[in-house]
């Protein structure tokens, strides 16, 4: 190994003892004001893809279908909060008797859902470019079977009703607000009815968000949490439209936004503007939080994070989040096998069966995170 990149896996490894959150460090006089005061960990996923070679290695010789071993490495970090969130792109259970598939028309087995679960997976977002790959009656399938395995959601709906009703979940005893959206569904929309495009998808362009946000409010929101699906692939800037997007949704009421579709990783960044009323507004803003899974090989598709933060009860009303840190991911893919795991707790030393190129591919592309996100975001071990 180069010396220049021994010294920066010995920097990266400095760096994950420590350093301020984005929020900056938490005083004494902080800890004292949020005596009293409620406060939610969340943690945060990318994309959960289903690619070919994920439903080769998940099926088992009685021709059932097990996801537990590529999740194995990496579900006590999914776990470990009070609410986990993620965008599961793919659509689930078998329609008109197709077989499950990967790329380009995603259908997974519903035993996916219950490794998610499993692995502690609380809220899945269906707003995406792939809910549509098996149509209308793809879309209803996985919405029911998405019940069926007790997970909240929200984005895909099956009735005019299920788009217009309000998705609030209660966390510790804070209700939080979700709004799901996507950019597009891949022109998938022009083979399904018009039922569709009016109601079965949350499509970004069309919403009025003010008014989106106005309705988990009486719902009994506290704290909103956006998640739209949006801007260019491979690409690990955010386009000015999607900056604009994100401005919106902060002005709108929205407290944290959690992009995908990229498929890699993009900055994280607090958004101050102001709303209708002129009042001001700060928002943590995710543009890409990166594939969680996958079976991608193109640059920088093989990394992702786990974004955690709390959600913190502000003294004059509100909340706020704060503590922002992340894990980074590496999606160890190998002969036989796919697995999550977190780069930062293997840097100094590789789960087994890992090769010395496998473990370089990994430390670097944990190096090409830190370099990528703001210096005041510690890495966590998991």
């Amino acid at each position: 190994m180069k010396l220049l990149h021994k010294l920066s896996v010995l920097l990266l490894v400095l760096s994950l003892l420590g350093g301020a959150a984005l929020s900056e460090a938490v005083s004494p006089e902080d800890i004292e004001a949020r005596l009293g005061l409620r406060q939610v960990h969340i943690r945060a996923v990318g994309d959960l893809m289903m690619h070919e070679k994920q439903l080769k290695i998940a099926r088992q010789a009685d021709g059932s279908y097990d996801f537990h071993q590529q999740y194995a490495l990496i579900a006590d970090s999914l776990a470990d909060a009070d609410y986990t969130i993620a965008n599961l792109e793919t659509t689930v259970g078998k329609v008109d008797g197709k077989g499950y598939s990967g790329y380009p028309h995603f259908n997974a087995p519903e035993s996916l859902l219950e490794t998610i679960r499993d692995a502690g997976v609380d809220f899945l977002t269906l707003a995406n470019n792939h809910m549509l790959d098996r149509e209308d009656a793809g879309l209803k399938k996985t919405v029911e079977w998405v019940d069926k395995f007790g997970f909240a959601h929200g984005g895909a709906n099956r009735s005019q009703k299920e788009k217009n009703t309000a998705v609030v979940a209660d966390v510790n005893g804070v209700r939080i607000g979700f709004l799901c959206y996507t950019e597009g569904t891949n022109g998938r929309e022009d083979k399904c009815s018009s039922s569709v495009v009016k109601y079965g998808i949350n499509y970004l362009k069309k919403a009025d968000v003010v008014k989106d946000v106005q309705r988990l409010k009486k719902a009994g929101a506290e704290v909103i949490i956006a998640m739209p699906h949006w801007g260019k692939e491979y690409k690990r800037k955010p386009s000015s439209t999607v900056k604009e997007y994100a401005r919106k949704l902060v002005a709108a009421g929205v407290d944290v936004v959690l992009g995908s579709h990229p498929h890699v990783v993009q900055p994280i960044q607090y958004i101050k503007t102001a709303d209708a009323n002129g009042n001001s507004r700060m928002g943590l803003v995710a543009y890409s939080l990166g594939n969680f899974i996958s079976n991608q090989t193109d640059q920088y598709t093989d990394s992702g994070i786990i974004l955690d933060f709390t959600l913190q009860e502000q003294p004059g009303g509100g909340f706020l989040a704060v503590d922002v840190g992340v894990i980074p991911l590496y999606c160890w893919n190998r002969d036989g096998m796919i697995q999550t795991i977190s780069s930062a707790k293997y840097n100094l030393k590789p789960p087994q069966g890992m090769t010395k190129e496998q473990y370089d591919r990994m430390r670097e592309s944990c190096l090409e995170l830190r370099g990528l996100l703001d210096k005041r975001i510690p890495f966590l071990l998991g």
